[in-house]
């Protein structure tokens, strides 16, 4: 329709540099439309209906990438970045049902995208990768397991590479329940490394530490 042309040409531009890929991104605030998806991730206890929120958002109010091809830990720093724009530079972030109120700009990337071999025996090994939104989507859901799930890129076995985009989520899971026990650290590792968001809030506690995966999205 001509007139959501126009109002589209009307909405200001902001830009912003992902801090894992790099990549210049032109943004516009959230619309109105965008509400509903908002209040899903703020109400939501399920974390991947939450996800699923926060990709659509970034997807919707992007113009020059797709979001697809981002990791994760780049599409969460993008939606505050149009958040920052839209509402407001502060979040409340919950932490033990305490609410802490802190500033956008204080959230801090660590890490970075990653890809490796890991070596399971003499004719086996895994290749892990730091994994895409659009492989992420592919998921039920976004537990510990699931991200390792999503990040395994091939199993060679011997001289045979056998591409795990073409397996079926019940294959990855049969192909993760019989690795041996000693490939669980090395995950572990793996995921202690991908690219997050952190930072450092004050509680009643004392200091505490926030990262990982879609952890700055229970607030409200």
């Amino acid at each position: 329709m001509e007139i959501l042309k126009q109002i589209n040409s009307f909405l200001p531009k902001y830009k912003t540099t992902l801090p894992f890929c790099k990549k210049e991104v032109i943004f516009v605030p959230f619309r109105v439309k965008d509400a509903k998806n908002i209040a899903t991730i703020l109400q939501e206890q399920n974390r991947h209906l939450a996800f699923i929120a926060m990709i659509d958002i970034v997807k919707r109010n992007c113009e020059n990438i797709n979001p697809n091809d981002l990791c994760l830990a780049d599409a969460e720093y993008l939606f505050l970045q149009i958040r920052s724009k839209s509402v407001d530079e502060t979040l409340n972030l919950i932490y033990n049902k305490e609410k802490i109120q802190v500033n956008i700009s204080e959230i801090k990337p660590i890490n970075e995208i990653q890809e490796q071999q890991i070596n399971i025996g003499n004719d086996i090994s895994i290749v892990v990768k730091t994994p895409t939104i659009k492989n992420l989507l592919k998921l039920k859901n976004t537990e510990k397991e699931d991200f390792i799930k999503a990040s395994i890129k091939n199993v060679i076995l011997k001289n045979e590479i056998y591409d795990c985009s073409k397996f079926v989520p019940e294959e990855l899971k049969e192909i993760l329940a019989n690795l041996p026990l000693s490939i669980i650290t090395k995950l572990d590792d793996f995921l202690k490394k991908e690219p997050q968001l952190k930072l450092e809030v004050n509680t009643s506690e004392g200091k505490k530490e926030a990262s990982g995966l879609l952890n700055f999205f229970t607030y409200r």
